[in-house]
């Protein structure tokens, strides 16, 4: 079969190659009389071969064997052998089959005063360096015998050894560096690709996508540059019909959605959880919650930090226990007393504590409201400390106005204090003009003010 190949598929040289061979073996006589007369010998031969027609060549090789004394004769009437010569011209034919070939030849052999004939072949594998063959090689040869009643057994010789050739140089016509017996373009510069079909010749691109055709996995569609040899060159696939091309994709067979990383890229959203909120957006991934607007709390369970009933994501006042109401406002917030209550962190007041013009001292009137607000604090025990916010009008100047809204501020913790409320419950800060409650003109009474503020709770902590 590979001989019918070859030959489907040889060509003929343009001139006629010459190429040296030279064997250098070792021998053995395989059968009686001769195994026991001879020990081992050796072989040199040397030829040339033509390569008329590849991948067959003609040779006519000479040589010389030389096998060294064995035993003396069974036959008595025959002398002792001290070696055995022999010299031999070979005309034959040899056959390339890559670097393995195979070399068969019939011819004469001298033996002593007898010429006789006989059969060669060999088998033989040349590495390659450049021109040079070198290799190994396996050898039998067999010298048929003269009638001859003394001795008529054919002599049967098995060789092995190195084999030596120096071959001729491959044309490169197009001077590609793809030698013109394998290229498939011997006429045209090309490239060396792992095709017998396009070996040697130009880079094509049918499809005009930039990917040469040797590359291409899908030559004649335009497609794009991939890692994938399966892939590149073809078009952009979408599998799974997400809009995230199969290249980009980390779960192509999967429907999933764009992201900025690859391993997640055209993957499903994943929730760990089963709560309909998506890890990505999940506070509490690997417990089931429920969705929240706040991405603190999102996707985690409902809380209810001040234990009044009423959940944190519904609560308005989530660090203080309440009630509940209809009001988002106050739902969760403890109930109002008169015209006191509670809005998220604040302590709300309808009513205004007045001052004395450019004075700290609380007016008299506002005392019975200022001791409203100590009841509610000290009724409101989750409450654990107060901070009381002095605030002043745009009249005057900032320095003035900082210490005047301090001193308003203090003034109201010494009366919250005087009322019942723990001195280290409250305490009082100042912040002047800096936080003006109205911007037009006739509105300093409503900045004149004192703001309410829960910083500290039961359940929530520092605020």
């Amino acid at each position: 079969m590979i001989v019918g190949t070859l030959l489907g598929g040889a060509k003929s040289a343009s001139a006629v190659d010459v190429v040296p061979h030279a064997t250098g073996e070792a021998a053995i006589a395989l059968t009686e009389p001769q195994s026991r007369e001879f020990g081992l010998g050796g072989r040199l031969t040397g030829g040339l071969e033509l390569l008329l027609v590849k991948p067959f060549g003609l040779e006519l090789s000479v040589g010389g064997l030389l096998l060294t004394a064995g035993q003396p004769p069974v036959d008595g009437r025959l002398e002792p052998k001290s070696t055995g010569t022999a010299f031999t011209v070979m005309p034959g034919m040899r056959l390339h089959l890559g670097n393995l070939w195979l070399a068969g030849s019939g011819g004469f052999v001298q033996t002593g005063d007898s010429p006789r004939g006989a059969v060669d072949a060999h088998l033989g594998y040349d590495f390659r360096f450049g021109r040079v063959g070198i290799g190994p090689e396996l050898g039998y040869l067999q010298v048929i015998q003269a009638d001859d009643n003394l001795r008529p057994e054919d002599a049967r010789l098995l060789t092995f050894g190195a084999h030596f050739a120096l071959y001729p140089a491959r044309p490169d016509r197009d001077g590609d560096k793809v030698y013109d017996d394998e290229d498939a373009c011997p006429d045209t510069p090309g490239i060396r690709t792992s095709d017998p079909k396009t070996n040697g010749c130009p880079r094509r691109d049918r499809d005009l996508d930039g990917i040469f055709d040797h590359e291409d996995a899908c030559p004649d569609v335009p497609g794009i540059h991939t890692n994938d040899p399966a892939t590149n060159g073809c078009p952009r696939g979408d599998r799974d019909k997400d809009t995230v091309y199969d290249d980009e994709d980390a779960c192509i067979d999967v429907p999933g959605v764009r992201t900025t990383d690859p391993k997640t890229n055209g993957c499903p959203r994943p929730d760990r959880d089963g709560d309909k909120v998506y890890d990505d957006e999940d506070a509490c991934p690997d417990v089931a919650g429920i969705p929240t607007k706040d991405p603190k709390t999102n996707g985690c369970p409902r809380g209810d930090r001040d234990k009044d009933g009423v959940y944190d994501d519904e609560d308005a006042c989530p660090d203080v226990a309440g009630l509940r109401t209809t009001d988002p406002k106050t739902n969760g917030c403890p109930p109002a007393d008169g015209s006191i209550r509670i809005e998220g962190e604040r302590i709300v007041l309808d009513d205004v504590i007045l001052f004395d013009l450019d004075s700290p001292r609380v007016r008299r009137a506002s005392w019975p409201t200022v001791e409203r607000v100590a009841k509610f604090i000290i009724k409101t025990s989750d409450v654990l400390e107060i901070s009381i916010e002095g605030h002043a009008d745009a009249v005057g100047g900032d320095n003035y106005n900082l210490k005047l809204s301090r001193a308003r501020a203090e003034s109201v913790r010494t009366l919250l204090v005087k009322y019942g409320v723990p001195a280290d419950q409250v305490k009082a800060e100042a912040f002047g003009r800096s936080r003006l409650k109205v911007q037009t003109a006739h509105a300093e009474r409503q900045n004149r003010r004192v703001e309410f503020w829960i910083t500290r709770t039961k359940s929530g902590g520092s605020q």
